[in-house]
């Protein structure tokens, strides 16, 4: 990978701070269950209480450009880790619906504040045509810790779902003494480039990828939110999760060198729809509930991950110039908080009919975007408007 002696530091510790966060982010996967088993919450109200924390994540991505573009990535991630620290350890020690539900929604406002300010750093250190796998590689980065929070949370589970959430409290204060101690500063915007840059943010063409990145964010989202309720209504415990999870992430690693070595030969295009392909073979497999299905359906979901949010990041960022990295990225990750919010108010209605159902249709969305994909190359230039005389 071609990067500047400072572009390869800044990277490195990033892929250690997001790393060490990584470790107990699993915990997010088990709200549902923290709600409906520990605390007896229906499973129409944690549908609800997921919904509200997916919509928190809008404003959250927002707060996080405005803080990375004016005050620089540093003080941006430090709010971002310091509060989720704050909201994982309410929802963990919290002994009522309210208190829990009230830890949930912070979660929501903090949860996106540091991915602007991860992401703008690569696009600024990193050339165009090397970014996919350079996304990727951070996303498999954090696969490596997934594998090691995968077994920890088989683990921990065995306790209660409560003592997640508090090891992902420890990982983001101490994902957030690294950021102190080691990230740069870095430059501030002045207000005219400031305004400069959020006016980037109103391209048609980012609208158009942020509204396409929705479609997989929503059912990335509802594996996410769905996978640990559909593990447990199988029959199965709920330790399989953390299982399932850690074998998703080591596929993940697999995957990420596959997008390195042929970042340059494949188009975006075949690369998204091999990820699709792989995502949709996924959730078919995860319709046959039997362990050996979704052991391997895991091997599939993990694959697809690096396939997908590498590529599409690194589109995202070639609409702009470096120096608007950030705003351009904060609207494009606006994708994940429409994701957020659709996963629990679609996937609990198709839960609540069965896994199959669920995981069919999930099947079938997934589907449709690998289609999608596969023509648009040869659609879009039918479309173009002939040039006037």
């Amino acid at each position: 990978m071609s990067l500047t002696s400072e572009g390869t530091t800044v990277t490195r510790w990033l892929v250690l701070i997001r790393v060490v966060n990584r470790l107990g982010a699993f915990a997010m996967g088990f709200l549902s269950l923290r709600l409906t088993h520990d605390l007896g919450a229906s499973l129409a109200l944690a549908g609800l209480v997921l919904a509200a924390f997916g919509a928190g994540t809008i404003p959250s991505r927002l707060l996080g450009g405005v803080l990375a573009t004016r005050f620089g990535a540093r003080t941006a991630m430090l709010a971002g880790l310091l509060a989720c620290a704050a909201a994982q350890a309410t929802i963990a020690l919290g002994t009522s619906i309210p208190v829990v539900v009230g830890g949930a929604l912070l979660l929501g406002l903090a949860y996106e504040l540091v991915e602007p300010a991860t992401q703008a750093l690569i696009a600024q250190s990193v050339p165009a045509d090397r970014r996919a796998s350079s996304y990727s590689l951070l996303w498999a980065s954090l696969a490596v810790a997934g594998v090691v929070a995968g077994v920890f949370a088989a683990v921990l589970t065995r306790w209660s779902v409560g003592a997640l959430f508090l090891a992902d409290a420890a990982t983001s204060l101490a994902a957030a003494a690294v950021v102190w101690h080691r990230l740069p500063a870095g430059r501030t915007l002045r207000g005219t480039e400031v305004r400069a840059a959020w006016r980037a943010v109103l391209s048609l063409r980012l609208a158009a990828w942020t509204a396409v990145g929705s479609g997989y964010a929503t059912l990335a989202m509802i594996v996410v939110f769905l996978l640990p309720l559909a593990v447990q209504a199988g029959g199965h415990p709920a330790t399989l999760t953390g299982w399932l999870l850690a074998i998703a992430a080591a596929a993940a690693i697999a995957a990420q060198r596959i997008v390195a070595a042929t970042e340059r030969r494949l188009a975006p295009a075949t690369t998204l729809t091999i990820g699709y392909l792989a995502l949709a073979a996924a959730l078919l497999l995860w319709a046959g509930g039997t362990v050996p299905e979704l052991v391997a359906g895991a091997v599939f979901e993990g694959a697809s991950g690096s396939l997908l949010l590498g590529t599409q990041q690194a589109i995202a960022s070639r609409l702009a110039p470096p120096q608007h990295a950030a705003t351009v990225l904060t609207g494009y990750g606006l994708s994940w908080g429409v994701g957020t919010v659709l996963a629990p108010l679609l996937g609990a209605p198709l839960l609540a009919h069965g896994t199959a159902t669920l995981w069919l249709t999930a099947a079938a969305g997934a589907a449709a975007l690998a289609l999608g994909t596969a023509l648009y190359p040869r659609i879009a230039p039918r479309r173009r408007a002939p040039t006037p005389a």
